[in-house]
């Protein structure tokens, strides 16, 4: 094997490797708030604060708190989407990431009642992706639970937004963590295929020197 070859050969087996390993990452930024807060604290307590939004790595919209101390989901924080203080429009908070028009992605995220019941929560959400647009009703306050869902994007750019719906205005309710979307496991397979393809091409052409 000449170093030509041998180099293309070892290209073709780092770009699979990349190109998988991309597929599976994902494409939210910050998902579960484990990033420190870049701003002052707007108020709190012992094992919460609040925040501006534009002091919270990734994220925009509404004010957001950070909660530890309080059973978290995966990490160390995890967020309440109806934060401090209480406003005449319903808490909000979105981040936007680059898509593929008309790929399939999937979604993935935890959530947990801050107060209801204690088998169901007055509490909902609405989530939005892409094609996808969903309230959340059934979480309960003693147990995180988990949504996984697949949207396709409709646009090159595609924003993630969840938005309370009850309490619409008030501060307590509706936790988050964990936030995730990847590319779905047979786009990753796809990829790698693209990967190997580079890999036999770099074969033949060592067979031919």
């Amino acid at each position: 094997m000449n170093k030509k070859s041998f180099s293309a050969l070892v290209t073709a087996t780092i770009l699979g490797m990349l190109l998988t390993t991309s597929a599976n990452a994902n494409l939210i930024q910050n998902g579960g708030f484990e990033v420190a807060p870049t701003g002052p604290t707007l108020g709190g307590g012992s094992f919460w604060q609040y925040y501006s939004s534009g002091s919270i790595a990734d994220w925009s919209g509404s004010n957001l708190e950070l909660w530890t101390n309080n059973g978290q989901y995966e990490g160390e924080v995890h967020a309440e989407l109806n934060a401090h203080a209480s406003t005449n429009t319903a808490w909000s908070i979105f981040q936007t990431f680059s898509t593929i028009s008309g790929q399939s992605y999937d979604l993935f995220f935890a959530y947990k009642a801050r107060r209801g019941n204690n088998q169901n929560s007055s509490e909902v959400f609405n989530v939005s992706v892409g094609d996808l647009n969903t309230n959340v009703s059934d979480h309960v306050t003693n147990s995180w639970k988990t949504f996984s869902q697949s949207f396709k994007a409709t646009s090159t750019s595609t924003t993630l937004r969840f938005t309370a719906v009850t309490p619409l205005t008030g501060t307590l309710g509706n936790f988050l963590d964990d936030i995730r979307v990847t590319v779905p496991e047979p786009g990753a397979l796809a990829l790698l295929g693209l990967g190997l393809l580079g890999l036999g091409i770099a074969r033949k052409r060592n067979k031919r020197a």
